[in-house]
This record gives structure tokens, C-alpha cells and sequence, in this order.
């Protein structure tokens, strides 16, 4: 999507100096951070269930469950370690569609994305009563076999935000002993990470000197990397503008965007350093 850059953004600018620059936005990524909780490990078996409440607000987001039972009809029994939302609005990334029968949470590998543009299915099976199996019945089904060290990827609500996440678990073959490591969120809302990421990696070297200027609908960025991608994102974690950089100064139009508060995210394209900074438009 090609942008152009408005003059009459550069004239005010030249208008109100270097102090209205700074007063206006500086992008660094203070106020931004991954919660990281490192609990001592869950080590679960047959018939134990963890409640997790990833942001630690008294309210749990998710259920892991394991249960054991027996069929007299096929003479059989049956064991399924099961992923569970607790509110309509929290999710979990897996294969399948919602409404199947079957479907199942993936174990992603570290550094995998979670996000809203994450490959797969954001799954919420039957948040009042259904389940999603991660191993059933020594891995006839389910993704979850024989791991160590595999990430769930999570998507849940915070006072009518969505917030990505993740939790690491280990599973045995047969799903009979299962172990929950810890577990992560972004508390930017909209803002995905990837799996295992403990903090906000920002290269000091290639963007700290950024700058972001917010007035009217244009949005104004200044000491730029060579090449940079940028996306603009709503609160709710809606993309709704993106694009690459030309040269040290660019200015992203955004005339067409409803008024309030979004999420600019700045990418530069060799070192992948990224940083994100809050806007008023």
C-alpha cells in the first residue's frame, strides 16, 4: 500500500520545531512488555485438572484437564489430556474449525507466531462444556505426543481487549503425565509475540533514534533504518493500515481511520528489531 507524504504535515512541522516533535511522541518501547510468570512447575496425571489465569487477575482464562474412564459397552478405557477456554471470548491456536467434532491445540516449536495472523485456527470448542484434546488415548488423536518443551498459543480477553499468550507444557506419550512450565502474555492489546518469548527485543542500535509524530490523521516518522515495514493497529486487533518505508522520513496517511487510540508497529527489515509505540489519531 503506497503512502505519500503530506506537506502540510512537514510545514507544521517545521512550524513547531524540534520540541513539539518530541513532546508529541518519542518511539521507544517503554510501557510495553511481555509478562512473564515463571511458576514452579505443575507436574499433573491421571484425573488432575490447572487452572490457568495467565494475567494473574483472580479470573481464570483456561483449563487443563486430564481424565480417565473406562467402557464396559467396548471394553476399553480411554485417557484425554483436554484444553479448555473458560469465557466465550478466550481461544486456542490448533488445527480443525470450530463447531467440529474434533479439534486440536497445536505444540508449537519456539519462536512460532501467535497471533492474529498466526497459521491455523483460533479455537473456542464449546467454552460451557466442550474440550480440545492435546493427546487422547495414548495419541490416537491429538498433537500433543511425546513433547517437551511445546507451546500452547493463547488468545483471551482483558476489560474487552484481546491479548495473545502463551503457556509451555511437557506430555508424555500416553498423556498420563503432563507438566506446566510457565507461561506469557503481551499486555499491548492487539499485539501478537511468539512462542517462548520472555521479553521485547529492541535493538537499540537500529531504532532508538526513531521518532513518531501524531497530527491530525498523518502520522510522521522520522531517523528511520534504511528499510522499514510498518502496520498500524487498532485497540481491538484490527490491522487496518501497512506498508514499507522510503528513506529517513516518511509519512503514513491515515485520513480514512475513525478517530482514537491505535498501535504502530516499525519493523526493520535486516535486523527484524521491532518496537511499537501507542498513537492518538
Amino acid at each position: 500500500m503506497k503512502k505519500t507524504t503530506s506537506l502540510k504535515l512537514s510545514k507544521q512541522l517545521a512550524k513547531y520545531g524540534a520540541l513539539t516533535a518530541a513532546i508529541i511522541g518519542v518511539a521507544d518501547a517503554s510501557g510495553q512488555s511481555i509478562i512473564h510468570n515463571d511458576i514452579s512447575d505443575f507436574i499433573g496425571g491421571t484425573g488432575d485438572t490447572f487452572l490457568l489465569d495467565i494475567n494473574n487477575d483472580g479470573v481464570n482464562d483456561f483449563q487443563i484437564t486430564h481424565n480417565f474412564y473406562s467402557s464396559s459397552y467396548y471394553s476399553s478405557s480411554y485417557r484425554n489430556l483436554r484444553m479448555k477456554p473458560l469465557t466465550a471470548s478466550n481461544s486456542i491456536l490448533g488445527s480443525g474449525a470450530n463447531g467440529d467434532n474434533y479439534v486440536y491445540p497445536f505444540a508449537l516449536a519456539h519462536g512460532d507466531d501467535i497471533s492474529s495472523a498466526a497459521t491455523g485456527t483460533w479455537l473456542n470448542q464449546g467454552f460451557a462444556g466442550g474440550y480440545q484434546s492435546l493427546n487422547y488415548s495414548s495419541c490416537s488423536d491429538g498433537l500433543w505426543c511425546n513433547i517437551t518443551d511445546g507451546y500452547l498459543g493463547l488468545r483471551f480477553n482483558i476489560s474487552g481487549n484481546i491479548h495473545y499468550g502463551w503457556a509451555r507444557l511437557d506430555v508424555s506419550q500416553s498423556g498420563d503425565v503432563w507438566i506446566v512450565k510457565d507461561f506469557a502474555y503481551h499486555d499491548t492489546p492487539g499485539v501478537g509475540l511468539t512462542a517462548g518469548q520472555e521479553t521485547l527485543s529492541v535493538d537499540l542500535s537500529a531504532l532508538n533514534n526513531i521518532k513518531i509524530v501524531a497530527l491530525n490523521k498523518s502520522i510522521g516518522l522520522y531517523n528511520l533504518p534504511e528499510a522499514t515495514t510498518y502496520r498500524l493497529v487498532s485497540m481491538t486487533g484490527k490491522q487496518v493500515l501497512d506498508g514499507t518505508t522510503s528513506g529517513s522520513s516518511f509519512v503514513v496517511e491515515a485520513n480514512t481511520l475513525a478517530t482514537g487510540i491505535y498501535i504502530i508497529e516499525l519493523t526493520d527489515v535486516n535486523s527484524k528489531t521491532v518496537i511499537r509505540n501507542k498513537l492518538v489519531l
